[in-house]
Protein backbone atom coordinates (compact mmCIF):
# COMPACT_ATOMS: atom_id res chain seq x y z
CA UNK A 1 0.00 0.00 0.00
CA UNK A 2 1.21 3.55 -1.48
CA UNK A 3 1.71 6.09 1.34
CA UNK A 4 -1.23 8.09 -1.25
CA UNK A 5 -3.46 5.10 -0.76
CA UNK A 6 -2.89 4.92 3.08
CA UNK A 7 -4.15 8.40 3.97
CA UNK A 8 -6.76 9.10 1.24
CA UNK A 9 -8.48 5.95 3.09
CA UNK A 10 -7.18 6.76 6.62
CA UNK A 11 -6.89 11.28 6.77
CA UNK A 12 -10.26 10.99 8.05
CA UNK A 13 -10.40 8.79 10.95
CA UNK A 14 -7.33 10.25 11.91
CA UNK A 15 -8.07 13.42 11.74
CA UNK A 16 -11.19 13.11 14.41
CA UNK A 17 -9.32 10.76 16.50
CA UNK A 18 -6.60 13.54 16.68
CA UNK A 19 -9.74 16.05 17.20
CA UNK A 20 -10.95 13.80 19.82
CA UNK A 21 -7.49 13.68 21.77
CA UNK A 22 -6.95 17.85 21.50
CA UNK A 23 -10.63 18.44 21.86
CA UNK A 24 -9.14 21.98 19.35
CA UNK A 25 -9.22 21.66 15.85
CA UNK A 26 -6.10 23.39 14.89
CA UNK A 27 -4.20 21.58 17.69
CA UNK A 28 -5.31 18.56 16.56
CA UNK A 29 -4.39 19.68 13.18
CA UNK A 30 -0.70 20.47 14.59
CA UNK A 31 -0.76 17.17 16.26
CA UNK A 32 -1.69 15.19 13.18
CA UNK A 33 0.53 16.95 11.02
CA UNK A 34 3.89 16.55 13.67
CA UNK A 35 2.45 12.53 13.47
CA UNK A 36 2.74 12.52 9.85
CA UNK A 37 6.17 14.34 9.91
CA UNK A 38 7.25 11.35 11.57
CA UNK A 39 5.27 8.53 9.78
CA UNK A 40 6.40 9.63 5.98
CA UNK A 41 10.23 8.83 6.14
CA UNK A 42 9.57 5.92 8.13
CA UNK A 43 6.44 4.88 5.44
CA UNK A 44 7.65 1.92 3.48
CA UNK A 45 8.78 -0.04 6.91
CA UNK A 46 5.37 0.73 8.11
CA UNK A 47 3.39 -0.28 5.03
CA UNK A 48 5.40 -3.66 5.81
CA UNK A 49 3.36 -4.31 8.99
CA UNK A 50 0.18 -5.94 9.86
CA UNK A 51 -1.71 -3.05 11.20
CA UNK A 52 0.17 0.31 9.82
CA UNK A 53 -3.14 2.11 10.66
CA UNK A 54 -2.67 1.04 14.18
CA UNK A 55 0.95 1.95 14.32
CA UNK A 56 0.07 5.65 12.80
CA UNK A 57 -2.77 6.02 15.73
CA UNK A 58 0.60 5.14 18.42
CA UNK A 59 2.34 8.48 16.95
CA UNK A 60 -0.42 10.53 17.06
CA UNK A 61 -1.35 9.28 20.40
CA UNK A 62 2.51 10.03 21.08
CA UNK A 63 2.84 13.20 19.35
CA UNK A 64 -0.32 14.42 21.72
CA UNK A 65 1.06 13.33 24.85
CA UNK A 66 4.65 15.19 24.09
CA UNK A 67 2.75 17.91 23.66
CA UNK A 68 0.63 18.40 26.04
CA UNK A 69 4.48 17.93 28.45
CA UNK A 70 5.23 20.70 26.12
CA UNK A 71 2.60 22.69 26.81
CA UNK A 72 2.31 22.27 30.40
CA UNK A 73 6.38 23.81 30.90
CA UNK A 74 4.91 26.63 28.59
CA UNK A 75 1.65 27.20 30.51
CA UNK A 76 1.89 31.10 32.44
CA UNK A 77 -0.96 32.14 34.50
CA UNK A 78 -2.55 35.73 33.53
CA UNK A 79 -2.11 38.41 36.11
CA UNK A 80 -4.93 40.29 36.66
CA UNK A 81 -8.60 40.40 36.83
CA UNK A 82 -9.21 36.39 35.57
CA UNK A 83 -12.84 37.43 34.77
CA UNK A 84 -11.98 39.29 31.51
CA UNK A 85 -11.06 35.92 30.17
CA UNK A 86 -14.29 34.18 30.80
CA UNK A 87 -16.70 34.41 28.23
CA UNK A 88 -19.76 33.35 27.15
CA UNK A 89 -20.28 31.34 23.96
CA UNK A 90 -23.22 32.48 22.28
CA UNK A 91 -25.78 30.21 22.27
CA UNK A 92 -26.30 28.99 18.43
CA UNK A 93 -27.60 25.42 18.88
CA UNK A 94 -27.91 22.93 21.56
CA UNK A 95 -25.04 21.38 19.14
CA UNK A 96 -22.75 23.38 20.12
CA UNK A 97 -23.81 23.37 23.68
CA UNK A 98 -23.39 19.85 23.72
CA UNK A 99 -19.89 20.18 22.08
CA UNK A 100 -18.71 22.69 24.33
CA UNK A 101 -19.83 20.85 27.55
CA UNK A 102 -18.31 17.52 26.23
CA UNK A 103 -14.95 19.58 25.65
CA UNK A 104 -15.26 21.50 29.02
CA UNK A 105 -15.60 17.84 30.79
CA UNK A 106 -12.57 16.35 28.75
CA UNK A 107 -10.34 19.16 29.29
CA UNK A 108 -10.30 17.88 33.37
CA UNK A 109 -8.97 14.23 32.67
CA UNK A 110 -5.43 14.16 32.43
CA UNK A 111 -4.13 13.04 29.08
CA UNK A 112 -3.43 9.63 29.80
CA UNK A 113 -7.32 9.40 30.62
CA UNK A 114 -8.28 11.45 27.69
CA UNK A 115 -6.40 8.75 25.40
CA UNK A 116 -8.21 6.12 27.10
CA UNK A 117 -11.19 7.60 27.21
CA UNK A 118 -11.11 8.05 23.24
CA UNK A 119 -9.68 5.26 22.19
CA UNK A 120 -12.49 3.24 24.36
CA UNK A 121 -15.57 5.04 23.13
CA UNK A 122 -14.46 6.67 20.03
CA UNK A 123 -12.83 3.59 18.67
CA UNK A 124 -14.09 1.13 20.49
CA UNK A 125 -11.13 -0.76 21.35
CA UNK A 126 -10.59 -2.91 24.58
CA UNK A 127 -7.99 -3.00 27.73
CA UNK A 128 -5.36 -4.10 25.58
CA UNK A 129 -5.40 -2.46 22.80
CA UNK A 130 -5.27 0.47 25.27
CA UNK A 131 -3.03 -0.60 27.52
CA UNK A 132 -0.59 -1.21 24.42
CA UNK A 133 -1.21 1.91 23.05
CA UNK A 134 -0.34 3.96 26.38
CA UNK A 135 2.22 1.54 27.57
CA UNK A 136 0.72 0.66 30.75
CA UNK A 137 -0.83 -2.51 31.90
CA UNK A 138 -4.66 -3.23 31.35
CA UNK A 139 -5.24 -2.66 35.25
CA UNK A 140 -3.51 0.92 34.95
CA UNK A 141 -6.18 1.47 31.80
CA UNK A 142 -9.41 0.18 33.62
CA UNK A 143 -7.71 2.55 36.61
CA UNK A 144 -7.33 5.35 33.89
CA UNK A 145 -11.22 4.84 33.07
CA UNK A 146 -12.37 4.72 36.33
CA UNK A 147 -11.03 7.88 37.39
CA UNK A 148 -11.77 9.33 34.14
CA UNK A 149 -15.72 8.13 34.56
CA UNK A 150 -15.94 9.56 38.36
CA UNK A 151 -14.07 12.98 37.59
CA UNK A 152 -16.79 13.16 34.20
CA UNK A 153 -19.30 12.26 36.53
CA UNK A 154 -18.44 15.14 38.91
CA UNK A 155 -17.71 17.74 37.06
CA UNK A 156 -21.09 17.00 35.00
CA UNK A 157 -23.01 17.81 38.48
CA UNK A 158 -21.00 20.72 38.98
CA UNK A 159 -22.01 21.51 35.54
CA UNK A 160 -25.87 21.25 35.81
CA UNK A 161 -25.57 22.79 39.09
CA UNK A 162 -24.30 26.20 37.19
CA UNK A 163 -27.01 26.13 35.02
Amino acid sequence: MTLEEFLSAELPGLSRFAGALTGDVHLAEDILSDALLVVVPRWRKISAMERPDAYVRQVVINAHLSDRRKAKRRRTDPIGDHEVFDRADPDASDTVVTRDEVDRLLARLTPQQRVAVVLRYLLDQDDQQIAQALGCSSATVRSHLSQARAALRLSADTLTDRS
